[in-house]
């Protein structure tokens, strides 16, 4: 059989849409020009039928009168002669984008966006759909749907063309804004939540890689709330919140767009001593005035001792517990870096001869502030702290909870630092309570105006010790000049102190203390209710955090008088204590929210009612802590 011969233009293309059932219709087509008058004109307002009659005429024929239309301006005939189309082929998504189209150009939106919503609908992963819907709802002005519609569409198409790019650029804040309000919206940003922006687009990473002050600040550690009111003088704790993600790969790739003038890189064990030696070759160290890597045990000497002499403005320094830094690069860093105002090189494997060194390049850092120091694997003697005195004379800030002197005696020589405002240290050996007295007593006379004191699971601390604190010489010299630092002292820890007793707090009551703040004496065995009354009635002013935990004594009466002596208190402790529900909620219904914190956990007098009563005055659950034995019922 041969095969039909096909037309003098050429192939026929096939129809994608069917055919009307009698092929006699089509033997006298009319040319397309005249295609319009062959159809009944459509009524002034067009709307879309809802019993679509049966279509005699080809689908294409329809289309293609509909195009003519379209390119004349004729929206209405365009949206008629597309409906009657769609009648035919209901599903087709070209027919359902033409005749949203002519709605559009007909301001008819709300029909627009129906036929948008069908062919997402129909279609779920064309992106001619959501342009359609979107480019709807952008001339209505409704923004916020309009960028929901693009995110969906960007999640849902297996294929993002160009058009698509182009629609959703038009949204883009980068090509909207201008450049100083851009800038001031990104400054409201964290540092990694500018990190996560960067990785909407290639025009987002390098528009933000261009502004050069967004990466003098470096900070990958997670973020922490600002401390409280009633944390202000607490001395800081140590975080070891480890994250394994951060390499040299990770901070090499953010410290080329400027060089850093903080790096704080928190607990980062993956990271190595490599990195510095990167620093120093790509020239980014010279501006560097804060570094913080903590618990590193890959940092050795001979890195940390080249990148020392490439940092001459540095100033503030943490390498807590950097296991393998030892008494080399601290005695190179104090040399090199004259500039230093906060260093904490606690739990290095460090002893007191890094401080001892004599030579012309290791004079007194005059600049130094703050020093977190010490080592309790190692003894430091009197001689070490000295040499600590000598180096660093203008100190503020004195944390050394974890260095191990060998006796209270070692740290007479502390009393030389007449700048030293805050002073912690911990588990102190003593030979008896007139040594730490002595010692207490020079510290008294040398410092002037200490703040914070800090002297826990001290065996020495007693009345006496206390005496000196609050009265100072006057109790031996009543003609003396000054009164001890109760005029000056806002933070006071004397937990785990076996001879203090009520005679004690007796001073406090005798003498107030108006700048008192802080007050803690946990685990104090012969200190009870009546003698802690007192404390609170003659120096509880302006008290706002008072713990005494694991007391016994301690009953309602003491609750009463937080009430009535301390109106500025937000965070009790009386765990293990006597109190009932009565005193709780005494003092919840006198602070209200105001209370920050009540620790009433193994007081085996307080009833769940109570509990709840209280968790309900406060507003948050989480302010009250109750917790306790499994025996207890």
């Amino acid at each position: 059989m041969s095969k039909p011969v096909p037309p003098a233009g050429g192939k026929q293309r096939p129809s994608p849409y069917p055919r009307p059932a009698n092929p006699g219709q089509l033997s006298k087509k009319p040319p397309i020009p005249v295609a319009i008058s062959r159809f009944n004109k459509p009524p002034s307002s067009p709307s879309i039928s809802t019993s679509p009659p049966v279509e005699h005429v080809p689908v294409n024929d329809l289309v293609q009168a509909a195009r003519k239309a379209f390119s004349d301006k004729d929206f209405a005939s365009a949206f008629h002669l597309l409906t009657r189309a769609l009648n035919v082929a209901p599903k087709d998504i070209n027919l359902l984008d033409s005749r949203a189209a002519c709605c559009e150009k007909l301001g008819r939106f709300n029909d627009a966006l129906m036929d948008a919503k069908t062919m997402i609908q129909l279609h779920p992963q064309s992106p001619k759909a959501y342009l359609r819907a979107g480019k709807i709802l952008r001339q209505q002005q409704n923004y916020k749907s309009c960028t929901r519609i693009y995110v969906a569409g960007a999640e849902r198409c297996e294929k993002v063309g160009k058009e698509y790019e182009k629609e959703a650029r038009i949204l883009d804040p980068i090509e909207r804004l201008p450049y100083e309000l851009i800038v001031m919206v990104f400054d409201t940003l964290t540092f990694a939540q500018r990190c996560a922006c960067m990785g909407v687009s290639k025009k987002w990473s390098s528009y933000l890689g261009s502004i050069k002050h967004f990466w003098l600040a470096i900070d990958l550690t997670k973020p922490t709330p600002p401390p409280a009111a009633y944390q202000k003088y607490l001395p800081p704790v140590a975080k070891a919140d480890t994250n394994n993600r951060i390499t040299n790969k990770t901070v090499l790739n953010l410290i080329k767009y400027a060089p850093p003038k903080k790096l704080r890189l928190g607990c980062a064990p993956q990271v190595t001593g490599a990195l510095f030696s990167q620093l120093i070759r790509m020239r980014r160290a010279a501006a560097l005035e804060q570094l913080s890597l903590r618990m590193n045990p890959k940092i050795y000497d001979q890195e940390l001792s080249l990148f020392w002499s490439a940092t001459p403005n540095l100033r503030s320094l943490d390498l807590h517990d950097s296991a393998s830094m030892s008494d080399v690069a601290i005695i190179s860093l104090l040399a090199r870096c004259p500039l230093l105002e906060e260093l904490d090189i606690s739990e290095c494997r460090i002893t007191e001869a890094c401080l001892m060194v004599q030579s012309p390049g290791h004079g007194a850092l005059v600049h130094l502030k703050k020093l977190v120091f010490g080592r309790s694997l190692s003894a430091f003697a009197r001689e070490g702290v000295e040499a600590l005195v000598a180096r660093f004379p203008n100190l503020e800030t004195l944390d050394i909870r974890t260095l191990h002197p060998r006796g209270i005696q070692a740290l007479e020589s502390l009393a030389r630092l007449r700048k030293l405002k805050h002073l912690y240290t911990e588990a102190i050996d003593t030979p008896s309570d007139e040594s730490t007295a002595l010692v207490v007593a020079k510290w008294v006379e040398g410092i002037p105006d200490l703040e914070s004191l800090q002297l826990t699971y001290c065996k020495g601390v007693s009345d006496e010790v206390m005496r000196m604190i609050v009265l100072g010489h006057e109790s031996q010299n009543p003609h003396a000049t000054r009164r001890g630092w109760s005029h000056s002292l806002k933070f006071l820890n004397l937990s785990y102190s076996t001879y203090l007793t009520n005679e004690g707090l007796l001073l406090m009551a005798t003498n107030p203390m108006p700048q008192l703040h802080t007050v803690i004496l946990n685990c104090c065995g012969w200190l009870d209710e009546s003698g802690l009354c007192q404390m609170l009635a003659g120096s509880g002013a302006g008290l706002c955090l008072f713990e005494c935990a694991r007391n016994g004594t301690i009953s309602n009466n003491l609750m009463e008088q937080l009430v009535t002596s301390c109106p500025k208190i937000e965070v009790v402790n009386v765990s293990n204590s006597q109190v009932t529900g009565l005193g709780v909620m005494a003092l919840v219904n006198k602070r209200g929210a105001e209370l920050r914190y009540l620790n009433l956990d193994g007081c085996q007098q307080v009833s769940a009612d109570a509990i709840e009563r209280a968790r309900a005055a406060v507003g948050d659950g989480s302010r009250i802590s109750f917790l306790f034995p499994r025996s207890y019922r």
